[in-house]
């Protein structure tokens, strides 16, 4: 059994996964969004009750919408629930000289005071794809295995440390939305969308240091795969599943896709590789108007038959509720309430 709960998380992700069995599962927490919503709240709560543990947090990488809400669990000591690993690539992963610039940011300081595992199945070290080549092992009998980032983009974001953490809010307040509306992408226009002429935009790819350190992964149980993409580049996640698994076509049974399914990291390749029933948006479409609409046509168009899951209903999402192009391009939608959806794997 598997569950992968997307939790409101307004413009972010957070990700709630529970595996084995059903009456007492084994639960992964990866990021926190931009605050700790209600929903994750009772879980944590409920979790702690029945005497559970967290058995592995991801803070995929260093960006407000995926990690304020992670320093306020920090800060309560995530509701109670005892957490026996903590995956995060903070400065002193990062491979390069040291140096004594500003870097005290608050997730690290939290992990630290907080004395949680950290990066204990790399043996605290890195997180990166060039410093393990087999899978990770979990409880229970799941499996791990790491697409992104790898040792040159840590570098890349090494350079860039404090700037990125400044604008994450690391050096402030964390939970401020910082981030200008102008950046938002758009629709634009009115009517039935022209799927082919969405999809067919040219491709720019992401260059984000931030988002190009994204720990993204596959997550195997049973006979299930999972690809959680976070918000890494799509031509990493090409690169490391070619090299792992060999030539595409790449099954999965649910695809969350790469930053809240963002033009600049959803491409036509990366589509046409995988084979997933699911591919699960992120977003309530604030700030940034993600998920869009060139991601959602290429996942449309080069999908085959997918189901669109999305777990808010916005103007941005509920656009592709429309039973003609439904009809035209083959792909079913289905959308979560207040902000949470769960895809259930038996």
């Amino acid at each position: 059994m598997i569950l992968v709960t997307a939790l409101p998380a307004n413009y972010g992700d957070c990700l709630w996964i529970e595996y084995g069995d059903a009456y007492a599962p084994l639960v992964i927490l990866i990021d926190g969004g931009l605050s700790v919503s209600e929903v994750l709240k009772n879980k944590l709560e409920e979790l702690a009750a029945r005497g559970g543990e967290l058995e592995l947090v991801v803070v995929t990488h260093i960006d407000a919408d995926h990690i304020a809400g992670m320093i306020g669990l920090l800060e309560k000591d995530f509701f109670g629930v005892p957490v026996r690993d903590l995956w995060f690539n903070g400065l002193r992963h990062l491979p390069g000289e040291a140096f004594s610039e500003k870097q005290g940011e608050k997730l690290t300081a939290l992990i630290l005071e907080k004395g949680l595992p950290w990066n204990d199945a790399f043996a605290g070290s890195r997180i990166s794809v060039d410093s393990i080549k087999d899978d990770v092992k979990m409880p229970g009998g799941a499996l791990i295995r790491l697409l992104s980032p790898d040792d040159a983009l840590l570098k890349r974001l090494r350079k860039k440390w404090i700037d990125v953490c400044e604008a994450a809010g690391l050096y402030a307040d964390p939970l401020a939305e910082h981030i200008v509306e102008s950046e938002r992408e758009r629709f634009g226009g009115t009517g039935m969308m022209d799927v082919d002429a969405l999809a067919d935009d040219p491709f720019i790819e992401d260059v984000a240091e931030a988002n190009g350190s994204s720990i993204a992964f596959v997550f195997k149980f049973g006979k299930h795969r999972i690809l959680f993409g976070a918000d890494a580049y799509p031509s990493r996640v090409l690169d490391s599943l070619r090299h792992f698994e060999g030539e595409a076509p790449y099954k999965f049974d649910l695809v969350k896709l790469p930053h809240h399914g963002s033009k600049a990291n959803v491409s036509i390749p990366l589509i046409d590789a995988l084979r997933s029933q699911r591919y699960l948006f992120s977003s309530n479409g604030k700030i940034y108007g993600h998920p869009s609409p060139e991601a959602v046509a290429r996942t449309v168009r080069h999908g085959r038959s997918p189901e669109l899951v999305f777990n808010y209903e916005t103007d941005l999402t509920t656009r592709w509720n429309d039973r003609l192009l439904a009809a035209q391009y083959h792909y079913t939608t289905v959308y979560g309430t207040d902000g949470c959806v769960t895809v259930p794997f038996p």
